[in-house]
């Protein structure tokens, strides 16, 4: 009898549930997003989803540990922190649920972007907003850069960082600047960067370091405005449309100077933020992470101590004097330590008369062009002036350039703050001012910007005084701001001298 009672008890309940469920109202559930499909950068994000329905204990969950999901009031947040892989996340699926209803969402991040897939390099092009990485382990374009004598690196391009940061900016404004912030991945072989949503273009130097925080390398992070292609000359090289470290191919814009360079060295130095400049004109400002200013110094001018390899890549912001043995050495290294090899072309060879390389060599682990560029031969600009010799000329009409202003003259009303030179019959580029630091004082003291445009090659001066080729220079006012219109190729210069430098295709 009793196991009977229980019986229709039970059958009660179950009766008695079946009609509670039969006054629920049906499951009402609208996930408000523009897509099912959710993609995040590599440096993460978070966003916040609206839900529309009836049922009060709704749930969202996530099938992923990277991407991570909070229920909120009428809302739930998806959040993933930065991605340190150069492989995509494995797609995370969130799942909205009210009862037996349900609504999926496909969650996305991609890996970092690699700006050494192609090769390493002393130099980054960046051109948009992102979160970037470039191998942290191998200094310059790595083994296939060493080479030449007795120098720093000779046998092994890698190196183990500890810790990574931004050595300077050239640009920092309302608390922003170009790179808001750099770190060494998990496995210390990788430097992660990211850029402000709000991109700027400029420049920056990143470093990594040891457990001591000394420098082990640098890296320059060219963030361009105008894009960067390269333009057939007649002297048979592709030549890129912007010194190295310009912003804009505008004219008459001092952001075309781009950065300077001592001979031999990675490591840019920025040219006035004016387009003139007198004595005391002094380089672009430059900041910290934190909007700090960051001079460039200057080496002693009268102790040789600091005047080697080791100290310049500890260094990068430090510009070296070679006051203390000039004119004996015209090198930013001590004399003893002066290195021809360090641009990777160290007997000077150029293409013969067919644009055949007689021994190219190899583009160095100081060479500072991106990858797939280099420092150019001595011969880059011979067409560049109607020279019977590599020789100087006073007259314009000795000026292989354009005729800028459509008179069918060429003079001087042709030149803004630089000249447009013919790189070949219906091409040509403009090569502007940016005139040098001093290599004696290590400064951009004395250099009158605007007036004044040297361009480095990578050969070395067939002696031992401290030298290297100039192909390019140009002037149109002389020390004492006279005008003095000459154009000058193929001549020597102090390798302490930084000068610009127009990168070429490998």
């Amino acid at each position: 009898m009793r196991n009977f009672l229980t019986f229709i008890m039970c059958f009660a309940s179950i009766a008695f549930a079946a009609c509670d469920n039969d006054k629920l109202p049906e499951p009402v559930l609208d996930v408000v997003t523009d897509s099912d499909i959710i993609v995040f950068s590599a440096s993460g994000g978070n966003v916040e989803i609206i839900v529309e329905t009836n049922v009060a204990d709704w749930t969202v969950v996530s099938n992923k540990d990277w991407c991570i999901v909070e229920k909120l009031d009428g809302k739930f947040s998806i959040s993933c922190s930065l991605n340190e892989n150069l492989e995509a996340a494995e797609d995370a699926t969130v799942t909205v649920s009210a009862r037996e209803t349900s609504k999926i969402i496909t969650v996305k991040q991609p890996g970092l972007t690699n700006l050494s897939e192609n090769g390493t390099s002393n130099s980054y092009i960046v051109t948009q907003s992102g979160t970037y990485s470039f191998s942290a382990n191998v200094i310059g374009n790595g083994a296939a850069g060493i080479i030449g004598g007795a120098v720093f690196h000779t046998n092994n391009p890698a190196i183990a960082p500890e810790s990574a940061k931004l050595l300077w900016q050239d640009y920092f404004n309302n608390g922003a600047g170009l790179i808001s912030s750099v770190k060494l991945d998990k496995t210390k072989t990788r430097v992660i960067f990211t850029t402000p949503q709000t991109f700027v273009h400029g420049n920056a130097l990143i470093a990594v370091c040891d457990a001591s925080d000394n420098i082990l390398w640098s890296w320059h992070i060219w963030m361009p405005e105008t894009e960067i292609i390269s333009l057939n000359s007649e002297t048979g090289y592709e030549i890129m449309n912007l010194n190295l470290g310009a912003i804009t191919a505008e004219r008459a814009n001092p952001k075309n100077y781009g950065m300077l360079y001592q001979w031999g060295r990675k490591e840019p130095f920025p040219a006035a933020a004016t387009l003139t400049g007198s004595t005391t004109t002094v380089g672009a400002p430059l900041y910290d992470m934190q909007g700090n200013g960051i001079s460039i110094q200057n080496s002693s001018w009268t102790d040789l101590t600091n005047n080697n390899l080791i100290y310049a890549i500890q260094n990068p912001t430090v510009c070296l004097s070679n006051y203390a043995q000039y004119p004996t050495s015209r090198d930013w290294l001590k004399a003893d330590k002066s290195e021809n090899a360090l641009w990777g072309n160290p007997n000077g060879n150029e293409k013969d008369s067919e644009n055949n390389y007689i021994n190219k060599g190899s583009k160095s682990c100081y060479d500072p062009c991106p990858v797939g560029w280099r420092v150019p031969p001595v011969d880059v600009f011979r067409n560049f002036a109607t020279l019977n010799a590599y020789n100087m000329a006073y007259d314009i009409s000795d000026f292989n350039i354009a005729d800028m202003d459509n008179n069918g003259i060429l003079d001087i009303a042709d030149y803004n703050y630089g000249w447009v030179f013919k790189l070949g019959e219906n091409v040509s580029s403009y090569f502007s001012a940016a005139a040098r630091f001093d290599g004696q004082y290590a400064m951009l003291m004395g250099s009158v910007s605007g007036y004044w445009g040297t361009y480095w090659c990578n050969a070395p001066y067939n002696n031992n005084n401290g030298t290297s080729f100039v192909p390019l220079s140009f002037q149109v006012k002389n020390y004492n701001g006279s005008d003095g219109i000459a154009i000058m190729m193929f001549f020597n210069a102090s390798r302490a001298d930084a000068y610009s430098v127009r990168c070429i295709k490998e």
